[in-house]
């Protein structure tokens, strides 16, 4: 993240500048390294300033007497952790010069970060915890045509697995490699292209268009045999990917992307599943409610149409109550002023285990 290629210790905490000394990895670089370019160090302020920015509104809604869930918090601080591990930490020494641990950065940044970012619902925060004004911005953007049309699943897909694919195979990542500007926004275009794809899979957040679960399972779906085919077309390459990488470090890069890519894959899907079952779980709840406050319904005005014709205990079904509002509207045209009620022969009240409707 910087145009300084050296590596050094101060106080005894180790810092890469860029590159690592070597494409060797070393535990010490990943576990103790920090890029200190100035994008890099940009990068980790907008990360900190969005963290503070996130808990101000968690307060805000607590004041408030509301309690934000404490696994969306969680969610979305680790998509920024990982965003952080992927272009701030030591990792970030290898990326140009081993493509593996450059692999691992790109999985970070399109396929670890985002589905957390998007679990953490920052724009449903960002509604609850604001005032109006504020909320009608916020909605204006997040509703906006363009964001529906980045957002629409053709276009998300199209962008997210063709960036992969226009990165990996094309003469891309070798002049990334050699322009380091260039390289550093590829890492910004990673993470649009995984939120603009994520954002939609997830679906918690309020769009314009919500994808129902099966499209989205769908999406998936559809970008496995993309992302293994990815993989396979790199293991199979028959010269490195650019002039600094080997030949057995690209294939072991192939090998990465397809197992890893294909983990996160599946990892998704099933949080996918769980969140269409927490949705037909809230369906019927809501389903039992309404039969509930129907049947409610029709045995008051059974009640109300048959007064003590009607035993305690005994209900009629939605269809019956129908035929004895249209006996009393018929009767009350021919102009008595009472109605009688039903005859034993044809009206005894049925129990609801009689009823097969009910």
């Amino acid at each position: 993240m910087s145009s300084k290629r050296r590596s050094g210790t101060v106080g005894g905490v180790l810092f890469a500048f860029d590159n690592a000394p070597s494409a060797a990895v070393h535990l010490e670089i990943l576990l103790r390294g920090f890029q200190t370019g100035s994008l890099a160090l940009l990068a980790d302020a907008l990360e900190f300033a969005t963290v503070v920015a996130y808990a101000i509104g968690v307060v805000v809604l607590g004041r408030r007497g509301r309690r934000w869930p404490w696994s969306r918090t969680l969610a979305f601080a680790g998509g920024l952790i990982v965003v952080f591990v992927a272009v701030g930490s030591g990792l970030a020494a290898y990326d140009t010069t081993n493509l593996t641990m450059h692999v691992l950065q790109h999985v970070m940044l399109m396929m670890g970060a985002p589905p957390l970012i998007a679990l953490g619902r920052p724009v449903t925060l960002t509604l609850q915890a604001t005032n109006r004004r504020a909320q009608v911005q916020v909605l204006r953007i997040a509703r906006s045509r363009v964001l529906e049309v980045l957002t629409s699943p053709p276009v998300a897909w199209a962008l997210y697995y063709g960036t992969m694919y226009v990165f990996f195979l094309t003469g891309v990542y070798a002049y990334s490699d050699a322009h380091p500007l260039f390289h550093d926004l590829t890492h910004l275009e990673f993470l649009v292209a995984g939120l603009i794809y994520w954002v939609p899979v997830i679906g918690l957040d309020p769009l314009r268009r919500r994808i129902s679960y099966g499209p989205r399972l769908l999406m998936l779906g559809l970008g496995m045999p993309f992302e293994a085919f990815l993989g396979i077309s790199m293991m199979s390459m028959r010269r490195p990917i650019d002039p600094i990488n080997t030949l057995a470090s690209t294939h072991s890069a192939g090998e990465v992307l397809w197992i890893v890519s294909g983990i996160f894959t599946m990892m998704a899907m099933m949080v996918i599943v769980r969140l269409w079952f927490k949705q037909l779980d809230r369906a019927t709840v809501q389903e039992d409610r309404r039969v509930a406050s129907r049947a409610a319904a029709d045995q008051a005005r059974a009640r109300a149409l048959l007064g003590s014709d009607l035993p305690e205990g005994w209900t009629l079904p939605w269809w019956r109550v129908a035929e004895l509002e249209h006996d009393v509207a018929t009767a009350k045209a021919a102009g008595h002023d009472r109605f009688a009620g039903p005859s034993p022969a044809r009206d005894s009240p049925p129990s609801s285990e009689d009823d097969p409707d009910r």
